[in-house]
């Protein structure tokens, strides 16, 4: 991996301070998670094999930073084959390095989807977002953007992780949001040296919930160490099965008959305010349905202009489209009219507006 995480790892008094044993945990399966710089034949998974290693994540590409515009592992079929062949279990990876931006979150799982499946991964194995670089500075945003890539892993049949360091996770995600939705989803990268580990010292596992994998060791026989300490990563799994609402395997409207509000957690960008039937409307291009029509726009009095830290401002009024960035916020709770696996309408400041469903947390 593109192990920015490595910059966390601290002294053993350190971690002793921030880590805890947590009961009940043990190192089910032992695995590795590989990329272009390991090994692809059956004699070199074996050898792991031999190390009591029952898993290998493999890297499946990537996009931003230095991935470029989609980086592709060579090395990936060849992997995901022969490790499957002297009976490891495999999933993959996919660098997405998009920050708190939807639509870029949406174009890296295409690709994520695009380079499984040319690499042979099963569908029913796990993807996972490999989050460690470029975050925003806005928790709900990037939290949004990283469910945005997370459902579409979902909704093409496979079933999504979220690779992060320990500190990285914690400074720039909502794990809360993440484990409602993907309960035991989290692959959390957290060292107590970066000195040779056999086997992981459980006494340090993270303490974080719904962890499913710990990557315990940059150095495990020269590659990374994992210990899975919630179930397993085999495909025999149905996808569906993964997601704490099972709406989101659907595209057909919701046909519950209590009433749902939406609320909004994030600090959003206008990107521009324009006029409708003599009224002005916000829009936000990440949270718009394409093709952006009057559907999209959002009702100025339903707005709250704040800075780029979702601080109120005190003047209230919009500057106009005039090349200066301006930012908003959504306070209150909202109707909701209809919604499917991945769009939602709900009234806000008495007119329905369109707008993707990962934004919305809905009850």
């Amino acid at each position: 991996m593109n192990k920015l995480k490595r910059l966390v790892i601290a002294s053993i008094g350190a971690v002793a301070f921030l880590v805890a044993t947590i009961s009940g945990v043990s190192a089910n399966t032992l695995g590795i998670d590989v990329a272009s710089y390991q090994g692809t034949t059956t004699s070199y998974f074996s050898q792991f094999k031999s190390y009591g290693d029952n898993f290998t994540m493999v890297k499946l590409g990537g996009r931003g930073g230095d991935e470029g515009s989609h980086y592709v592992n060579p090395k990936a079929y060849a992997q995901i084959h022969n490790a499957d062949a002297v009976g490891m279990q495999t999933g993959g990876y996919f660098w997405g390095e998009f920050g708190d931006s939807v639509s870029e979150a949406s174009y890296h799982a295409q690709l994520a989807v695009q380079d499984a499946q040319n690499a042979g991964l099963a569908k029913g194995s796990y993807i996972a977002l490999d989050y460690e670089a470029g975050a925003g500075a806005n928790k709900a945003n990037n939290t949004t953007a990283i469910l945005t890539f997370m459902d579409a892993i979902y909704a093409a049949g496979y079933k999504p992780m979220l690779y992060s360091g320990y500190y990285y996770i914690n400074t720039y995600v909502d794990q809360s949001r993440i484990n409602a939705r993907y309960p035991n989803a989290l692959w959390i990268a957290w060292y107590l040296t970066t000195a040779h580990q056999a086997t992981p010292p459980m006494q340090y596992f993270p303490k974080l919930s719904n962890v499913k994998i710990w990557q315990y060791a940059d150095n495990h026989f020269g590659v990374d160490g994992n210990a899975m300490v919630v179930g397993s990563i085999d495909n025999d799994k149905p996808a569906e099965q993964t997601a704490s609402k099972p709406s989101q395997s659907t595209n057909k409207p919701s046909t519950s008959a209590k009433t749902r509000y939406a609320t909004f957690s994030g600090v959003y960008v206008a990107d521009y305010w324009t006029k409708y039937n003599n009224k002005m409307y916000g829009v936000n291009i990440d949270m718009s349905i394409p093709v952006i029509d009057y559907n999209n726009y959002i009702p100025i009095s339903a707005l709250t202009l704040t800075d780029r830290y979702g601080n109120k401002l005190k003047n209230q009024y919009i500057q106009g489209n005039n090349g200066r960035m301006e930012y908003f916020t959504l306070n209150g709770k909202y109707k909701v009219i209809s919604q499917t696996a991945t769009t939602i309408n709900v009234e806000i400041g008495g007119e329905p507006v369109s707008m993707m469903k990962a934004f919305a947390t809905i009850k």
